[in-house]
């Protein structure tokens, strides 16, 4: 995307894929923090490393796809203080939104969960715009 050069091309960082995208998070957003706009967030587990057991595939007998979940924070395996501690270091000031799609049922008490629980990382990562 960099060697595109231009300022109408940005780029949208999306969570829960973290682990298909590669294994160093903080590096990934660093590197792509000139371009990024948009972060998406869910948490989910490493496939590299968690039991192909723990997914739910829908439709069932969908195997041609890559499986992963969009859960709420603190229900996969991201590191969230790494996460939004690398957002804040870089300066990201783009739209941060959740993109939880788990449980139909408990939608909104996820969507109120994750905008708490991504207001208390931001407090804690983001330093106050003066």
């Amino acid at each position: 995307m960099k060697n595109i050069a231009s300022s109408a091309l940005k780029l949208s960082y999306i969570a829960p894929h973290t682990f298909y995208y590669g294994d160093d998070m903080a590096a990934m957003l660093r590197e792509a923090a000139p371009l990024l706009a948009h972060v998406r967030v869910a948490d989910t587990f490493n496939h590299k490393k968690s039991s192909q057991l723990r997914y739910i595939v829908n439709p069932p007998g969908s195997n041609q796809i890559r499986v992963h979940q969009h859960l709420d924070m603190g229900q996969g395996e991201i590191d969230w203080d790494i996460f939004f501690g690398t957002l804040g270091a870089v300066g990201f000031n783009g739209v941060l939104s959740s993109c939880v799609f788990a449980w139909e049922e408990r939608a909104e008490d996820s969507s109120r969960f994750m905008r708490a629980e991504m207001q208390r990382y931001i407090d804690r990562h983001f330093k106050p715009q003066t």
